[in-house]
């Protein structure tokens, strides 16, 4: 029924198939009918010869003549339509051939294409293939360049912070040496001033201590995601940076107004909030703003915990707005920052914990945005 290009044979003959079936029909009906009028006729003929009153016998040769002719003129229909059959099946036959080379012919084109455009598009799906994994490979690369130049910058942001933390203390033990040199050269010194001192000494070695390990603890990343305060969180990363705000006279005020546990990674988070705080900081000094001050309000409604960090330093110039969370790009100079730290901290809100962070002006300064599910 097909052929070896899958062309089915029938769908191209069929319609001729047809129109010679069709033609048979009227052809025999038309020779039925014409059969009929002849009887017809003979019979009409036979009743008006006998009301001529002729004899029978010419009567019977006259039938005889007419039937002969009829048989004569049916023979000759028959050859003809035979012949014009002959000739029709002959074209149709060739016809059908012809379009069948035609089909197979268009068939073959479209295959051809059809193939061509296959092996383009797997060509092109090998290409984008390679391209993904160079992109990936890439993409990988670098991601871990832009973590160890954050490592880089988080671990001297940390240094400083620890100096201003250890000032105090420093200053502290610093005076209890002097104290006790200023007794012993004038010998006034004795046993319980020299316990004294020392206890007052571990007091703060203790605390300098406690403070490196703050500082390790606040670093290490999370292993699993867990429910957390967010003001647990945040005073984490005040307790790191206190120190240092209060060095440069930086006012903080922290407004806890409705606080609700969010389920993420409560060390990642403090330190996004460690960051924004540690850039307002720098806008401040920066700028030698007068009565610095930094306000943090904590919030939240039905499953949405919103954080919103906010300095007085005149705010961030709108053109910086749509290109502040870009890795490698920062208002600062060279030297005072990565351009890392804010795009790092929108990777830990949105990526890892599924939150949003944003930024805006008001009419103070900048106004930081953490918005975070419960």
């Amino acid at each position: 029924m097909f052929n070896k290009e899958g062309i089915p044979f029938f769908t191209v003959i069929i319609p001729f198939l047809c129109i010679i079936f069709i033609s048979f029909l009227a052809v025999s009906y038309n020779l039925k009918i014409s059969q009929s009028y002849f009887q017809l006729e003979l019979k009409e003929y036979k009743e008006l010869y006998i009301k001529t009153n002729v004899d029978t016998k010419t009567l019977d040769l006259l039938i005889e003549k007419k039937i002969a002719e009829h048989e004569k003129q049916d023979k000759i229909f028959s050859d003809f339509m035979l012949v014009v059959s002959l000739v029709v099946l002959f074209f149709m036959t060739f016809f059908s051939f012809l379009m069948i080379s035609i089909v197979k012919e268009v068939i073959r084109k479209y295959k051809k294409e059809v193939q061509y455009r296959e092996d383009e598009l797997k060509a092109l799906n090998d290409n984008l293939f390679m391209k993904v994994q160079y992109g990936i490979q890439e993409a990988k690369q670098k991601d871990k360049k832009i973590l160890e130049q954050a490592k880089l910058a988080r671990i001297g942001s940390m240094i400083s912070m620890i100096a201003h933390q250890w000032r105090q203390p420093l200053s502290q033990l610093s005076g209890i040496l002097m104290e006790l040199e200023t007794a012993t050269r004038f010998k006034k010194v004795d046993e319980n001033h020299i316990y004294n001192a020392i206890e007052k000494s571990d007091k703060m070695i203790e605390f300098m201590s406690n403070t490196i390990d703050d500082f390790r603890n606040f670093y290490k990343p999370d292993k699993i995601k867990e429910e957390f305060l967010v003001s647990l969180a945040c005073s984490k990363a005040i307790n790191i940076i206190d120190a240092t705000l209060k060095n440069f006279g930086i006012e903080l005020n922290v407004d806890v107004i409705n606080d609700k546990k969010v389920y993420g990674y409560p060390t990642e988070f403090a330190q996004v909030i460690l960051n924004l705080l540690s850039n307002a900081k720098d806008v401040l000094v920066e700028k030698e703003i007068k009565n610095p001050r930094i306000d943090i309000r904590i919030d939240s409604k039905g499953v949405l915990s919103t954080i919103t960090i906010k300095d007085n330093a005149g705010g961030i110039h709108e053109k910086n707005q749509e290109l502040i969370f870009d890795p490698y790009y920062s208002t600062k100079d060279s030297s005072k920052g990565t351009g890392l730290g804010l795009y790092i901290s929108k990777l830990i809100i949105e990526r890892n914990m599924g939150g949003e962070l944003s930024v805006h002006n008001d009419e103070e300064g900048a106004v930081f945005k953490i918005v975070i599910a419960g």
